[in-house]
């Protein structure tokens, strides 16, 4: 038995199944993309409140490399920006946003949290900058827009829920989606005459 698919059908398919499986993490497969599954597999979560005077809203992200508190950052996911001085980098920005002491009052602050056995999370104002702390496995580290009084809002680490599990449920998520809309789509193009299969003829309801 041949089956005959016209281009129309063809195309209607492939951008079905295109559009059902989601981008990749930019972390990658093996990073936890939960707080709670990243801390419990002795990683290193990363949160960033853009302050009240950005559209963003606040961010995480799962950090598997975090040798100083600048590496956790990127390996977060996030880019920053740096400017040198003799006493060594500081950050000036987080994904586009940078905040102008002189003129809004509001800089970086740089908080380390310490997470305890109920995941709720302690913070203390890091001291020195990204450059000279070593995130501690199944840590918290905080990066927050404000004038220094203002404490990360993440107190505690939600459960994981279906919607944020890991990242290897999601892509097992996203290849179910996939073979199903293709297969959704193979009935309606039969239906709509643009797949034919000689000898075959379907009922019309």
């Amino acid at each position: 038995m041949s089956i005959t698919f016209k281009r129309t059908a063809t195309a209607a398919i492939t951008a079905t199944l295109l559009t059902s499986v989601p981008a990749a993490h930019a972390l990658g497969s093996s990073a936890p993309v939960n707080a709670r599954d990243c801390v419990e597999a002795n990683n290193v979560w990363v949160y960033v409140e853009y302050g009240a005077d950005s559209e963003k809203s606040p961010e995480g992200g799962c950090a598997t490399k975090f040798s100083t508190g600048f590496e956790a950052l990127e390996s977060a996911g996030f880019t920053p920006k740096y400017q040198d001085f003799s006493f060594g980098r500081a950050l000036n920005g987080i994904d586009g946003v940078a905040p102008v002491y002189g003129e809004t009052g509001t800089y970086w602050g740089y908080y380390t949290g310490t997470v305890a056995t109920d995941h709720t999370v302690t913070y203390e104002y890091a001291p020195v900058g990204g450059d000279e702390t070593t995130p501690a496995p199944g840590s918290v580290e905080a990066w927050v827009v404000g004038d220094g009084s203002n404490s990360p809002a993440l107190t505690a680490l939600p459960e994981a829920t279906p919607e944020s599990g890991s990242s290897e449920n999601s892509s097992l998520f996203a290849v179910i989606a996939g073979i199903l809309a293709v297969v959704g789509g193979a009935v309606a193009a039969l239906y709509n005459g643009l797949i034919t299969i000689p000898g075959v003829v379907l009922p019309k309801f």
